[in-house]
């Protein structure tokens, strides 16, 4: 006989779907000398049946009447299942591999879960004889441990579902905290990577992505680009910016200095080496080694950078001891190091290894709306260092710079602003004279400008906001036809956002 009482024990303890599963049907197999049960529930997408206690591989379709559990569904009425009514089942596969362990003169009951119930949460299967199934159907002692459960089954479900929530819940939470604080990361990022730019605000989200990881930054732009800038602003704003920022820039080390330089050296390793030294990678030690121009790296000095990284730990030049180095990797080049790979010139591994996150730094040419806050930038950090009091730029002044191409890029700017600076006195604004010396035009804006000087009748002009509108339309008409038509190299070359010259494209009628 059962023992109901200490199944139901047993079973208000449990929190787990699967152990109470099997609680029940030990105490389902005790009590109806089963040689076999299993549960049928609901999978979570609720088109499917599954069994819950065993074969996970078996599953049927709720609306599918090739097998009996749709019927018992539709029904909520137990179904006994002798051998002949087997048979006409068998068509199924799932219920023909489910029952194929019945033996000659055994019967299948399946029965709905609660019994006597129109919800029907699961169904139960049974496989005994028929005098024990007949006897399990009209047992009110087992049903009402049956309807017990169910309960808990539900409950645990509930609580199943609780966590989830929950859990989906703390995710929220977090990622909605993580974006917070890279929104945060990339504001105080504006005052370092100067520019307002829609390619600069992506490089700000972007850098504070990388610095909130562990991985190999590789940073690659033009010249004057301000890469180590970007190498800084990812040190700075990482869980490494109490430790030291080490870096060096490859292309200007000599090949036989740059790996004592990285790694360091022991006393005797080559000729002058009278003492040991520490490299810049033990500099690094929990902090960040920045490789400037890592394109221009010998391939020998490139594998034994690699060990480093994967391995955490080098060799000194001359030395066999091993020491262990922990820092974040930070590469930059101006070249294309997957063209230098597929050309043998560099490790291919290696390229892989820094390759992590890349950081592409925009041109000054593809960002020149942000001409006019670096060249506040730059005259304000001039000013601090050379205690002179230049005011600003005048109108003239920034629009003869915002035509020209920089293809020094940042670094050539701030080269032209300290120039404007040096030629302008204190507590004036720079003039476009400042820049006399310096060719800056391109051709077409000078052609343009003297154009406007040798047709233009100003003493005849008696509306100064008609005349400044007709020669802005003379402008972009003529623009507009040196490129083909073509609005957005149009509009990079007279420094406007592409959609502002659309806009005045439309309200001049300009096709």
């Amino acid at each position: 006989m059962v023992d109901w009482l200490s199944y139901l024990s047993q079973m208000a303890v449990i929190r787990d779907a699967s152990s109470l599963a099997q609680q029940y049907a030990q105490a389902v197999t005790e009590y109806a000398a089963a040689t076999h049960v299993w549960l049928i529930a609901p999978e979570q997408c609720g088109r499917k049946l599954g069994v819950v206690n065993d074969l996970p591989s078996l599953a049927w379709q709720v609306n599918e009447f090739s097998h009996p559990f749709s019927h018992v569904l539709q029904s909520t009425k137990p179904m006994i299942l002798d051998d002949e009514s087997l048979v006409y089942w068998q068509q199924n596969n799932d219920f023909e591999q489910l029952t194929q362990v019945v033996s000659h003169g055994q019967s299948v009951l399946v029965m709905p879960l609660p019994p006597a119930h129109r919800r029907i949460e699961m169904m139960l299967v049974i496989v005994s004889n028929a005098t024990q199934l007949a006897q399990l159907i009209d047992d009110n002692h087992w049903q009402n441990f049956s309807k017990v459960f169910i309960e808990q089954w539900r409950i645990i479900r509930e609580l199943r579902v609780e966590s989830q929530q929950k859990h989906q819940l703390d995710d929220s939470i977090k990622q909605l905290k993580q974006d917070e604080r890279k929104t945060e990361l990339a504001f105080e990022l504006s005052n370092q990577l100067i520019g307002q730019s829609e390619p600069m605000q992506k490089l700000r989200q972007q850098v504070a992505t990388a610095a909130q990881s562990e991985l190999s930054v590789l940073i690659q732009g033009d010249t004057g680009t301000g890469k180590e800038l970007v190498a800084q602003a990812v040190h700075q704003i990482s869980s490494r910016s109490h430790r030291p920022f080490v870096a060096i820039n490859c292309a200007a080390i000599p090949e036989n200095l740059l790996e004592s330089e990285l790694f360091g050296y022991e006393k005797g390793a080559f000729s002058g080496a009278d003492t040991s030294k520490q490299g810049l990678i033990a500099d690094a030690d929990g902090g960040t080694l920045f490789l400037d121009e890592i394109g221009d790296m010998p391939l020998a000095l490139q594998a034994k950078l690699l060990r480093v990284i994967e391995n955490k730990s080098y060799r000194r030049l001359g030395g066999s001891d091993e020491f262990q180095v922990d820092f974040r990797l930070v590469a930059a080049t101006h070249v294309a190091l997957k063209q230098r790979f597929q050309q043998g010139d560099f490790r291919q591994d290696l390229y892989y290894r820094l390759n992590q996150f890349p950081l592409k730094v925009p041109a000054l040419s593809q960002r020149k709306t942000d001409i006019e806050p670096l060249c506040r930038y730059f005259i304000a950090q001039y000013n601090q260092v050379h205690q002179t009091h230049v005011v600003g730029m005048r109108y003239a002044a920034l629009d003869a710079i915002k035509h020209y191409d920089f293809p020094g890029n940042v670094r050539e700017l701030k080269n032209l602003v300290e120039f404007a600076c040096a030629h302008t006195a204190d507590h004036c604004e720079i003039e476009a004279e400042a820049f006399a010396e310096r060719s800056l035009t391109n051709e077409s804006h000078q052609d343009i400008h003297h154009q406007t000087n040798e047709n233009s009748d100003f003493e005849n002009i008696i509306d100064l906001k008609q005349a400044v509108n007709e020669f802005e339309y003379d402008v972009i008409r003529s623009r507009l036809a040196s490129f083909d038509g073509d609005r957005a190299k149009a509009a990079a070359s007279l420094g406007l956002p592409k959609r502002t010259l659309a806009h005045k494209c439309q309200k001049m009628e300009i096709d």
